[in-house]
């Protein structure tokens, strides 16, 4: 299997919340050949935000602004027509 260590993150999700359940509290350096993966909080995945802390608030932001802009082209070129 060929991977792009570029193209590719590692991500730890937020530790659970019964304590007796942490495996590790740090974790080594992760390498594809000789890349280093980098470790990160959130990244796109399939136009997607994924995040650590597993909740989607990021995601339903995005697409309300992307909402809001698509509805004010739609209002301002209704508007035109009407003009």
């Amino acid at each position: 299997m060929l991977c792009n260590a570029k193209k590719s993150v590692s991500m730890v999700v937020n530790a659970p919340k019964c304590k007796n359940r942490i495996v590790s509290v740090s974790f080594p350096v992760f390498k594809l050949g000789n890349a280093t993966v980098q470790f990160v909080n959130e990244f796109r995945y399939l136009g997607h935000i994924i995040t650590e802390n597993q909740k989607d608030d990021d995601d339903i932001e995005r697409e309300t602004r992307n909402l809001f802009i698509r509805t004010k082209r739609s209002v301002a070129s209704f508007w035109q027509v009407l003009s």
